[in-house]
C-alpha cells in the first residue's frame, strides 16, 4: 500500500507556529537574480529559541543550500503548523482559527495568496494538517468534536462540516485518545492512527488494550473506527515505510510507562506490537510483531523507521529498572536506550549507531524520494549544532544542510 503523508513527521506537537501575513522574501545566496527565473521551488522551515519563545521561519529555495541562515528567511512567528500541497504552502493560525495559503514565485519570492476563517466551525487551536484529496478538495478533522470540515483548497472557501462520529475515549481526561497525521492510502480512503496522550503522573490502568485507526471515506463522507487487540494503543503511533509508503502502528515510550505501572493482574496485549494497515485503513491480518518478545526487552519505545525489510526500533533491554516515582519516568531513560536494525522479515538485528550523535532525529519530510530528518541535542561534533539529513539507505545518512540558530521543521518541494 503507498500513502501519501499531508505532513510527513516526527511527527510533532511542536510544529504549531503563528502566522504573520507578509508579502514576501528570499535567501540571497539562492534567490535568481533580478528578471532570473527559476523551474524549481522548494520551502524550508526552521525553529528558532528565543527570550521570547520560538519562532518560525520559512525560505524558499531552488535547491536546498549547504547552510540555512533564518535571518535571510520570513519571519512566521509562534503557533502555527505549515504544510504544503502541490505549488503552495499552507499554514494553519490555531490562535485567530485561519488556514493561509502562499505563493512561491518564479523568482522565489513568498507572498500570501489567500487566507480563510474557520472561526465558525468552531475549529481551534491544536490540529493536525489537512488531507489534500486534490486542488478543490481537502479535509480538517476534528474527531473528537464528531466533525469533519471540508474545503476548497483552490476557491479557498469552507465547503461543507460533515458530522461523523465521535472518536471514542477522546472526551476522557484518563486516556485522552486523539488523531494528529493524516494519509491518503492507494485505496482512496483517508486513515488517521488514533493515539492515547496519557497523564504525566496519575492513573495509568486506563491505556487502551487495543490498537486503532480512523478510516474517512471521502466519497460517502463517513467514518468507521477499527481495532485490533493484539497490541495496545501507541502514541505518535504511526511511522511509515520511507522507501515505499506503507504504514505501519506502532509503539511508544508513553504507553511502555502506563504498562509499566499499571499493575494490571489480568492479561492484556503487549505494548511492544507492530501492526501494518491495508490500503482500506484496516489492519492487516496477517502481519503482526511482538518487539518486545523478539528483543527480550523491557519495552518499546519507538519504531523510528521503516526501510524496506527493515527497521530502526529504540527499546530499553530488560535490565532496565524503572523507577518507583511514574513522575521519574521521562528522566530515568537518558542513556537508557538501546536502538537496533531490525530485519522485519527474519526478526534478526544488529546495532544502530548511524544518528547517535545528532541527538533527537525526526522526519520533516521527503524530497525526491529520499527521507529528510531535522535533529537537536547533539554531541561531539554535532553538538550545539541543527542538521537536515538526508537519508541514502537503510542505515546510511548524510548532512544535506546546517541550519543556524535553530532546528529544521519542515522540508519539501513545490515543484
Amino acid at each position: 500500500m503507498k500513502t501519501h503523508q499531508n505532513l510527513l513527521r516526527k511527527c510533532l506537537p511542536f510544529l504549531l507556529l503563528a502566522i504573520v501575513i507578509f508579502t514576501g522574501c528570499k535567501k540571497k545566496e539562492d534567490a535568481p537574480s533580478s528578471g532570473e527565473t527559476s523551474a524549481t521551488a522548494e520551502i524550508a522551515v526552521t525553529r528558532v529559541t528565543t527570550p521570547g519563545g520560538r519562532v518560525y521561519y520559512m525560505g524558499a529555495y531552488s535547491s536546498l543550500p549547504s547552510v540555512l541562515d533564518y535571518a535571510d528567511m520570513v519571519e512566521l512567528g509562534a503557533n502555527v503548523t505549515v504544510y504544503s500541497y502541490g505549488e503552495h504552502p499552507y499554514a494553519w493560525n490555531g490562535n485567530s482559527s485561519t488556514l493561509t495559503k502562499y505563493n512561491v514565485s518564479n523568482t522565489l519570492e513568498i507572498s500570501v495568496n489567500d487566507v480563510v476563517s474557520f472561526a465558525s466551525t468552531g475549529l481551534s487551536g491544536f490540529f493536525g494538517p489537512p488531507a489534500f484529496i486534490s486542488e478543490t478538495q481537502a479535509f480538517f478533522f476534528a474527531l473528537g468534536e464528531g466533525k469533519v470540515i471540508e474545503f476548497n483548497p483552490s476557491t479557498m472557501e469552507i465547503t461543507e462540516i460533515i458530522s461523523v462520529s465521535a472518536l471514542p475515549n477522546s472526551a476522557d481526561t484518563d486516556i485522552k485518545t486523539r488523531t494528529y497525521y493524516s494519509y491518503v492510502t492507494s485505496g482512496n480512503k483517508i486513515i488517521l492512527p488514533v493515539e492515547a496522550e496519557m497523564p504525566a503522573t496519575g492513573d495509568v490502568t486506563q491505556f487502551p488494550q487495543y490498537a486503532q485507526m480512523a478510516i474517512f471515506d471521502p466519497v460517502a463522507k463517513t467514518i468507521t473506527y477499527s481495532d485490533d487487540d493484539r497490541m495496545s494503543m501507541g502514541y505518535y503511533a504511526c511511522t511509515k515505510d520511507v522507501s515505499n509508503g506503507d504504514l505501519y502502528y506502532r509503539p511508544s515510550s508513553n504507553i511502555a510507562r502506563a504498562e509499566t505501572y499499571a499493575n494490571l493482574a489480568t492479561p492484556y496485549p503487549t505494548s511492544g506490537g507492530f501492526l501494518k494497515a491495508s490500503a482500506d485503513g484496516n489492519f492487516d491480518e496477517d502481519f503482526f510483531l511482538d518487539l518486545k518478545d523478539s528483543l527480550d526487552a523491557h519495552s518499546i519505545l519507538s519504531v523510528i523507521y521503516v526501510y524496506g525489510t527493515k527497521a530502526v526500533v529504540q527499546y530499553l533491554p530488560s535490565t532496565f529498572n524503572a523507577p518507583s516515582d511514574q513522575g521519574q519516568w521521562a528522566a530515568s531513560l537518558a542513556g537508557q536506550s538501546v536502538m537496533v536494525l531490525y530485519d522485519l522479515s527474519t526478526g534478526s538485528y544488529e546495532s544502530f549507531t548511524a544518528l547517535s550523535t545528532y541527538g533527537t532525529v525526526y522526519s520533516i519530510g521527503n524530497v525526491n524520494g529520499q527521507e529528510y530528518y531535522g535533529t537537536f541535542g547533539g554531541s561531539g561534533s554535532a553538538a550545539g549544532k541543527y542538521y537536515f539529513l538526508r537519508q541514502t539507505g537503510a542505515s546510511t545518512f548524510e548532512v544535506a544542510a546546517e541550519a543556524k540558530g535553530g532546528s529544521g521543521i519542515y522540508y519539501a518541494k513545490l515543484r
